[in-house]
């Protein structure tokens, strides 16, 4: 059963109040002050972050005190709801602190654990992409025509934030194949990749040890336009699913990276 958009039309408005709440502190954020700490897996996060996630549940608390919160930065909770928001208040911090403009930040709203709204919002370019089950995808509030095509690897580049890249893994073995399949590859995306899929401008994404605030808000947006996301074996992603992400618009280059 398909859902309606008028089901869930209060809960769109309140996640595109939380994105733009997101945006209005980033926006009010001094580039040559962004103070850097790192986490136990040395990963980088700010006071930005923190903040952006802060005020989110905040919010989310105070509208919604029964629903569960999944973000990247602070304990969660699930309350037992149906209802569950997944938050990543920075998508891409290490190009947040490096000052290129490929971040954003995640949110997505689940019922059941099934994501139901998914948001991108990328504010130094310009763009929201926005996700609702079942009724589209949008770009800055234009719906994207919903296509996709079936070019095989062959005759397609592929996009990566390049997590792998330093790692000693297996995983690097079908990175290494897959450029040898494909025309080339571009490096440093993070959300923004999935937003210029769903528009057709990248047509292959491939990234790995991802959690799940990075690639939940994401599945909307790229079945809503047309595309496939999944895990490297072609499984549904869910919160159990081991990070490792393949989104494309060709339904050829999909199944033959699969197969790598």
């Amino acid at each position: 059963m398909s859902l309606k958009l008028s089901d869930i039309s209060s809960y769109l408005s309140f996640a595109k109040k939380l994105s733009n709440t997101s945006e209005e502190i980033l926006k009010k954020t001094p580039s040559n002050r962004i103070k850097i700490n790192f986490k136990s897996d040395k990963s980088p996060v700010t006071k930005i972050d923190m903040a952006i996630e802060r005020k989110l549940r905040s919010m989310i608390n105070k509208r919604f005190p029964n629903h569960g919160i999944f973000g990247e930065e602070y304990k969660n909770k699930t309350n037992n709801s149906p209802f569950l928001w997944v938050i990543d208040p920075i998508d891409g911090t290490k190009n947040f602190i490096n000052g290129n403009n490929n971040f954003g930040t995640l949110i997505s709203l689940c019922i059941d654990y099934t994501p139901v709204i998914g948001i991108i919002n990328c504010p130094e370019i310009k763009k929201t992409w926005i996700g609702i089950r079942d009724n589209g995808a949008y770009c800055n509030g234009k719906k994207i025509n919903k296509s996709s095509n079936n070019l095989p690897l062959s005759q397609l580049y592929f996009s990566t934030s390049g997590m792998t890249a330093f790692k000693s893994n297996s995983k690097n073995k079908k990175y290494n194949t897959l450029i040898k399949k494909t025309k080339y590859a571009s490096f440093g995306g993070d959300c923004v990749q999935y937003g210029l899929l769903a528009e057709k401008r990248i047509p292959l994404v491939v990234e790995s040890f991802l959690k799940p605030y990075d690639y939940i808000p994401l599945i909307n947006i790229v079945e809503e336009s047309g595309g496939i996301i999944s895990d490297w074996k072609g499984n549904p992603l869910n919160f159990k699913s081991n990070g490792d992400v393949v989104a494309s618009i060709s339904k050829k280059a999909h199944q033959q990276f699969i197969k790598i």
